[in-house]
Formats: structure tokens, C-alpha cells, sequence
């Protein structure tokens, strides 16, 4: 794993953290061969990783039937891959028993077969941990990961699901909740985005549904690493066409660029 300057870090073949976000692209398949297949189509869409979303194919594989999945989203191309269990506790068809899960993990972190792994927060901070801790001696970044598919009463707990997630090791920080309503959506996605800005580590904040989509297409606004979009099923709610959505964030970086261009040039 490869820290960069500023916090950024290396994954596979992208930096996350610097320049416009990256455009993730879930996969998934209840066979290799749909893998394979659903992997080709995020490719032809254009997108800067995938996610692995393991648990499309089995609740708990075994280390070699998940390594022989990530052999089937590799084939054909050189994406980095982001390897992904979500299971029933954080929103997906995974396991939750605890044990299983962090020997899934820290053995796909061993195997060398991915380039970064999502760790959910709700395993347990000790699991989370070792987990992390396995994942650096074998030079993987950790991706943290925390979700609430359910409004939440207090807005401040995804800022302190980051703040968890960076003190117990996590490389990059993710959050995503769902909201009530725009105010709510953007008052989340900014509580979010300040607390993964005083972390100095790239974050991903996201609001799900469609009223929290801003959260999607304006992702850099809010200080956001990556983004995800479809190539087909989407894996959460909201989840916006990875075309559409590559669109939308090179409107807001040229905004961006053309806004600070316009005040060196002109400094109050």
C-alpha cells in the first residue's frame, strides 16, 4: 500500500484523493462467468475500479472461491479491484458472523489477488483492527465502511463512523446513509465532509436515494475521493449510470478549475 502526499493513496493504478474523483463501478454475479461478464460491462463504461461485491456470489466464500472470482473480474482487463463482502449487518447478502468474515479478509489481503479491501465498521472494532492490521503487512489499503439504510436521528454518528474508522486504521473512509428530504441529504454530506477533511484521509460521504444524489454527481464539492455509479444492477440505492455520472464530475472539475483560475488571476 502507497500512501501519497496529502493523504492520497494508492490504489492499483489510480491515487484516490487527487485530481477528480474516481468513478467506482460495483460487480457482481452468482456465477464466475456473470462476473466476468458484469466486469467487461463496468469496464466498457468506463470506469476507474470495481468493487467486488463477493457476496452476489456466495454469503461466506471460501478464500479460494473468492480469489477465483477475482480472477474472473480481472479477466480481460486491468482494473484495479476493490474486494467487498457486505453482509446483512451493513445492507448486503453476506454472513455476519464475525470470525468468518475477518479470516475472508485477511486472507484475500494475503493472497495478493486484490488491490484493496472494504472492512464494515459494524464487525467490531477489535476484528476491525486486526483486519486492518493485516491488510498493511501485505501491502493492501483498507477501505473502511460504515452504512445506515434507515434515517438516522443524529446526522453527527457518519462523522464519528469516519473518526472510528481512521483511529482504528482504515486508509480511506466511507460513509453512506440514507436521508429524508434535500436539506437533510446536504446537511449529512456536509457533517460528513467536515469531519473526513479534519481526518487528513480521503473519505467517501454519501447520502443514498434520490434526493441525496448531489452527494453522487457533486461528490468533489464535498471533498468526496470516489463515487459509484452502474454499469447495470445497482448495488445500493441512488447508484447513477457510470457514463452519466463521469459526465456530471467533469462539469463540477471544470467548474472548479475555472473558478480558481478566475481568482488567481483576479485576487481580490
Amino acid at each position: 500500500m502507497q500512501r501519497q502526499h496529502g493523504g492520497a493513496v494508492r490504489v492499483g493504478g489510480v491515487t484516490l484523493g487527487e485530481g477528480i474523483p474516481k468513478v467506482c463501478v460495483p460487480v457482481m454475479g452468482k456465477t464466475p462467468l456473470e462476473i466476468r461478464e458484469a466486469a467487461a460491462r463496468a469496464r466498457a463504461a468506463g470506469a476507474d475500479l470495481i468493487e467486488l461485491r463477493i457476496d452476489s456470489l456466495s454469503p461466506m466464500p471460501s478464500v479460494a472461491e473468492a480469489g477465483a472470482a477475482c480472477g474472473a473480474a480481472r479477466a480481460g482487463g486491468g482494473l484495479p479491484l476493490l474486494f467487498t463482502l457486505r453482509t446483512s449487518r451493513d445492507g448486503g447478502s453476506g454472513a455476519a458472523e464475525a470470525a468468518p468474515y475477518e479470516a475472508l479478509l485477511t486472507g484475500m489481503a494475503r493472497s495478493g489477488l486484490c488491490d484493496a479491501i472494504d472492512c464494515e465498521l459494524s464487525v467490531g472494532e477489535a476484528a476491525f483492527s486486526r483486519i486492518a492490521q493485516a491488510a498493511h503487512a501485505a501491502g493492501v489499503p483498507l477501505v473502511g465502511s460504515s452504512h445506515a439504510f434507515h434515517v438516522l436521528k443524529d446526522l453527527e454518528t457518519p462523522a464519528r463512523w469516519l473518526a472510528r474508522q481512521a483511529a482504528l486504521g482504515a486508509d480511506v473512509l466511507k460513509a453512506a446513509v440514507m436521508t429524508s428530504g434535500r436539506v437533510q441529504a446536504l446537511e449529512a454530506a456536509w457533517r460528513m465532509a467536515r469531519a473526513g477533511e479534519a481526518l487528513g484521509r480521503p473519505f467517501i460521504a454519501i447520502t443514498m436515494g434520490s434526493e441525496g444524489a448531489v452527494s453522487r454527481v457533486a461528490c468533489e464539492a464535498l471533498g468526496s475521493c470516489l463515487t459509484f455509479g452502474t454499469a447495470g444492477e445497482a448495488s445500493a440505492p441512488g447508484q447513477i449510470p457510470a457514463g452519466a455520472l463521469r459526465t456530471a464530475l467533469e462539469i463540477v472539475h471544470t467548474a472548479f478549475a475555472h473558478t480558481e483560475a478566475m481568482e488567481k488571476n483576479n485576487p481580490a
